[in-house]
Parts: C-alpha cells; sequence; structure tokens
C-alpha cells in the first residue's frame, strides 16, 4: 500500500514578492461571500499555495488562525487542486464577521474553498474547450 504524502512543503508554499506580484498581475479570478481565489499556471508539476489576509481582518492570532487553516485544507485536499498552479487565496470582509462570531470553522472554510477549486477546474476545462475550437 502506498503512503499518500501529506506534507506541505516548502515548495508548495508561495513564498517569494515576485511569485506574488505574478499571481496578482496574470491570474485569473474565481470567488464567493468567503474567498477570493487567484490563480495562474506555473509550469511546475505540483500546485504552489498562498494565503493573503489584510490587517483590517482582525488581530494578527485571528489573521494567523486562517492562515493555517486555509494551508491545513490545501495540505488535506492536495488531489483536488490542479497540478501546476500557483493559488492565492484572499480572505473576504465577510469570512472576517462570521469568523470573529465563531460561524465559519474549518468544515465551512473548506466546503467553500473546495467548492472555488471545482470552478477552477471548471473554468480551465471551458477555456481548453474554447481554444482547441478555435
Amino acid at each position: 500500500m502506498r503512503k499518500i504524502d501529506q506534507r506541505l512543503t516548502r515548495n508548495e508554499r508561495l513564498r517569494k514578492k515576485a511569485d506574488f506580484d505574478r499571481v496578482f498581475k496574470q491570474g485569473n479570478v474565481v470567488q464567493d461571500n468567503f474567498f477570493v481565489v487567484l490563480y495562474v499556471r506555473n509550469g511546475l508539476p505540483f500546485s504552489r499555495i498562498g494565503v493573503s489576509v489584510k490587517k483590517k481582518f482582525g488581530k494578527a492570532h485571528d489573521r494567523n488562525r486562517l492562515r493555517r487553516i486555509v494551508k491545513e485544507i490545501f495540505r488535506k485536499n492536495k488531489s483536488a487542486f490542479l497540478p501546476g498552479y500557483d493559488i492565492l487565496v484572499i480572505a473576504r470582509k465577510e469570512l472576517s464577521d462570521s469568523f470573529k462570531s465563531g460561524k465559519a470553522d474549518y468544515h465551512i472554510l473548506s466546503d467553500h474553498l473546495l467548492g472555488l477549486l471545482s470552478g477552477i477546474a471548471e473554468q480551465e476545462k471551458n477555456e481548453k474547450n474554447s481554444s482547441d475550437v478555435n
């Protein structure tokens, strides 16, 4: 039986400012009430994730907790993420309100984020089909 790698290595995280800037400038967008997700191809055999949370979101411990949760969702659901993409997750104001009131737990955030990932897959499939037609 083959063991599934559930680590989140340094290579799987966006860390350089240039990488974040590239995703901001060239990335496509999917969004819902809680998250804005920007994504762009990276030319690598694996996806990388970055999380951006503004100071308006709340205190540092809240921002850090959200970052940890998003990274954990990525770590546990790597197979749901399309390989070869840089993905930037940005928290929205509505998430901040739900997070502070305790209404947004791990499972709710996971459902929202995985739903957006299926939106990415759908957009990429549509884009590929439209480029095949032309």
